[in-house]
C-alpha cells in the first residue's frame, strides 16, 4: 500500500475521501512511529511505501505563480 504524502504541507492523500487531508505535526510523528514499529518487527513491509507528491496546495501555489508570471510578461510587452 502506498501512502501519498506532501512533506511541504504535511498532507496525506485520503483514498477514502479522494482528497488531500492536512494533519498536525503530532499526528504525522505518530504515523511515522507506527511505521518504524512495523518495520522493526521483521515482517515483510515491502508493500508499504511513501510516495512524495505535490498536493493541492502546491498546485494552487504553482498556478498563482504562473499567473503572476504571465501577467508580468503581458505588462512588459
Amino acid at each position: 500500500m502506498a501512502l501519498h504524502y506532501c512533506s511541504l504541507h504535511q498532507r496525506l492523500f485520503s483514498r477514502r475521501c479522494q482528497r488531500w487531508v492536512g494533519f498536525s505535526p503530532a499526528t504525522i510523528t505518530e504515523i511515522r512511529g507506527y511505521y518504524d514499529l512495523l518495520c522493526s518487527t521483521n515482517r515483510d513491509t515491502s508493500f508499504l511505501h511513501v510516495i512524495e507528491l505535490s498536493c493541492d496546495h502546491c498546485a494552487a501555489s504553482f498556478r498563482t505563480r504562473a499567473q503572476s508570471h504571465a501577467e508580468d510578461e503581458v505588462r512588459e510587452a
